[in-house]
């Protein structure tokens, strides 16, 4: 899950939540702060606390960018005064507290066991109201109309597809040219943490990725875009 960066709130009152849509997608660009999915047709303003069960409506820390099966899962099920009982990508390292095993995420048990006392709950319960590790055929699970399993497997195959490509040019003239087109692919398919997992070892398409998806919270990565946390 990509850790973001919003800013400080670019108003001081708004009439609607609705007027702040256009604020988050210049910061955060166009994908769900959650799974990742490229959200260009229906981006969804999401609430952290809902607002039917108190959460304020037009409060920029209370506001993310969400893909439609992430908002509905989540629905209204955090109310006011209930943010600190998940992790959120708007504040904690959320790069490092989920991990992908092939196209599926999962909670990265390991490094959450070493950070704050509690983390680790906090972020199952994210990845359970998100129902981020749904897939067709899990067992005791009725099947829903959520793609994002779909989707993700898309992004991971093209995005080891163009590993290849880049390994059999990057050390020749074409390399930056090729360099450029991978950012350009990955941008417009979206799922950031899978193309920073394809690339892995290489630290000049990781920099890039972190640059040019907008609003990548920085300070969770170093100067070669490896993880740190």
């Amino acid at each position: 899950m990509r850790p973001v960066h919003k800013g400080d709130s670019p108003y001081l009152t708004i009439n609607h939540y609705s007027e702040a849509q256009e604020f988050l997608l210049e910061r955060l660009g166009y994908y769900c702060s959650y799974c990742e999915l490229p959200i260009k047709h229906v981006p969804h303003v999401e609430h952290v606390e809902c607002k039917h069960r108190g959460g304020s409506e037009t409060n920029w820390n209370n506001l993310l960018l969400a893909c439609s099966h992430c908002n509905s899962s989540k629905s209204t099920k955090i109310g006011l005064g209930e943010r600190d009982t998940r992790i959120w990508p708007d504040e904690h390292n959320t790069f490092l507290a989920f991990k992908y095993v092939g196209a599926l995420p999962e909670i990265n048990e390991e490094y959450l066991r070493t950070q704050e006392a509690g983390l680790l709950s906090k972020a199952r319960r994210l990845y359970e109201i998100l129902d981020l590790g749904y897939y067709p055929g899990i067992a005791g699970r009725e099947p829903k109309k959520d793609r994002r399993y779909k989707f993700r497997n898309e992004a991971l195959g093209i995005a080891e597809e163009s590993l290849i490509t880049w390994n059999e040019v990057k050390n020749t003239v074409y390399c930056e040219r090729v360099k450029r087109s991978i950012i350009n692919l990955a941008k417009a398919i979206g799922f950031f943490t899978i193309w920073m997992k394809v690339f892995n070892n290489e630290p000049q398409i990781k920099t890039i990725l972190i640059d040019e998806f907008p609003g990548t919270e920085k300070e969770y990565f170093d100067e070669y875009g490896e993880a740190v946390g």
